[in-house]
């Protein structure tokens, strides 16, 4: 084997995802492909037995986020032994190429942590990607991606930025435009039909769903542990907002598990379930919407809404978005609803510099004209602005 790896690609079970993820890699050097079940030289990747454990705490984090829980003790056993090797294994690869950094989707849970964590701890580079919450763009972070990517939390950097670039401040509602509904395709009874008249007479707080055990809610979930329980948390919240108003829930569109009975059974004036209207037009005609921390909430950005947020968002802080901070908090919020509120200005910085530097556009990836030196360029632009804050 070569020792003149620059890039290690984790390639996807989703064809366009690896292409994404090999362009990339593949524009700036030379790239090893490694997979779930290989090391890309014919090594079986689940049967590797040699070198050290992963720490108690990292093994916990993959065996809880890799798939579904195993139920019993000996399933659980089993599966932190199966990923104990693959930690194993990813430490002696990385070891043998001393230059590789690491390409993966996600990276964030199950075994690909795992891969992540062995980078880490050589000091290797890691480029994570993940949809982009924005139309034809991707997230493409050296730190981590949704709450733990490298975006700042300080207020002061975007306007700051703005301020540096001098662009429209209103350019980024553009992009807007061209955000369509995520399709139904794993539920034929969640839709995407017009909403009708009657709906803009409501007043309501959109409340869309999350996928079960999607990482937003496993690791960026903060009080909210599954979705099962926040349905619960909205349900007792909803009684405290005044009358005529509701919350208004749809469940996310790629869930394969539905919660439609559990949410019928709770139906009430003031808790209502909606998974036929378009998303779109439900943010449109609400008075805010509240998420754990989806692309919705940061797409209801487009529609001047106040948004509240559950667990961790990274367009949570400061005056963008209203933070709940458990299920007392939540209840108090929604007694006063024509109190939320939100900072528009801050608003427009923060969205023009992800429109304009964070998100790049998926085709630039595909073509080759973004790759690593560009996500380093645009760090090393953040950090000068930061260092002058």
């Amino acid at each position: 084997m070569s020792d003149d790896i620059d890039f290690m690609v984790y390639m996807h079970g989703n064809r366009r995802v690896s292409a994404i993820l090999t362009a990339f890699a593949e524009s700036e050097a030379s790239v090893r492909r490694i997979t779930r079940r290989t090391w890309g030289d014919g090594t079986d990747a689940r049967l590797w037995f040699g070198g050290e454990r992963p720490s108690a705490d990292i093994l916990d984090e993959a065996t809880d986020t890799d798939g579904r829980p195993r139920k019993t003790r000996l399933g659980r056993a089993l599966k932190r032994a199966s990923l104990a090797r693959r930690y194993r294994g990813y430490k002696a690869l990385l070891q043998h190429y001393p230059s590789a950094s690491v390409v993966i989707w996600n990276g964030i849970k199950g075994q690909r942590s795992l891969l992540v964590h062995a980078a880490r701890e050589l000091g290797r580079e890691v480029f994570y990607f993940e949809e982009a919450p924005l139309p034809k763009r991707l997230t493409i972070d050296r730190n981590g991606v949704n709450f733990g990517s490298s975006l700042p939390r300080d207020p002061a950097f975007y306007t700051a930025w703005l301020k540096t670039r001098g662009v429209n401040p209103e350019a980024w509602r553009e992009v807007g435009r061209q955000i369509v509904p995520r399709s139904a395709d794993k539920r034929d009874d969640i839709r995407s039909e017009e909403a009708p008249s009657e709906l803009a007479q409501e007043r309501f707080i959109f409340c869309p769903l999350q996928v079960p055990r999607d990482s937003q809610i496993t690791i960026y979930g903060d009080w909210i542990k599954s979705v099962e329980e926040m349905i619960d948390h909205l349900k007792a919240a909803s009684q405290h907002l005044p009358d005529g108003w509701h919350l208004r829930i749809k469940e996310h569109p790629s869930s394969k598990i539905s919660f439609l009975d559990k949410l019928s059974a709770l139906e009430s004036d003031k808790f209502r379930v909606d998974n036929a209207t378009n998303t779109m037009d439900q943010i449109a005609l609400s008075h805010a919407v509240l998420n754990v921390n989806s692309s919705v909430g940061l797409q209801a950005f487009f529609f001047n809404k106040p948004v509240i947020v559950l667990g961790q968002a990274f367009y949570c802080f400061d005056k963008l978005a209203t933070k709940v901070n458990g299920p007392s908090d939540l209840s108090d919020i929604l007694t006063k609803p024509e109190d939320l509120t939100f900072c528009q200005d801050l608003r427009n910085a923060f969205m023009s510099y992800l429109c304009e530097d964070y998100y790049p556009m998926e085709q630039d990836v595909l073509d080759g004209t973004y790759g690593p030196e560009q996500v380093r360029q645009r760090d090393r632009d953040r950090d000068a602005i930061l260092a002058t804050l």
